[in-house]
């Protein structure tokens, strides 16, 4: 059955950003664990971008999440606390962590 990843990274403006990106990020992720049609949440530090890959059950699902609660509330102080990228896409089976990451690095677009 077929499943939609969503791989993030994102780079604080700098070591003041900090407090601020990770208080967001803990809530987002937990609201990410118990969101309807979440399959799987991973979160890893890559050459200083903290990214995430998110697995679910269909993009309306991912799209849900991203627009409600903690995750809606982190994206409207996005700009004011660094930069990032994003990829989406639709796969038959969970990728591992290298092929996320490298679609990620080869198609990611600017958020």
């Amino acid at each position: 059955m077929p499943v939609y990843v969503s791989v993030t990274g994102f780079r604080p403006n700098g070591w003041l950003s900090l407090p601020a990106f990770w208080w967001r990020t803990l809530r987002s992720l937990n609201q990410a664990r118990t969101a309807p049609g979440i399959v799987q949440v991973e979160a890893r530090i890559i050459d200083g971008n903290y990214h995430t890959m998110t697995v679910w059950n269909d993009k309306a699902s991912m799209h849900r999440f991203v627009t409600s609660g903690a995750h809606r509330n982190a994206m409207k102080n996005f700009r004011s606390l660094g930069s990032g990228k994003t990829y989406g896409f639709v796969v038959d089976q969970v990728p591992d962590w290298s092929l996320a990451y490298s679609l990620w690095r080869q198609h990611g677009r600017k958020v």
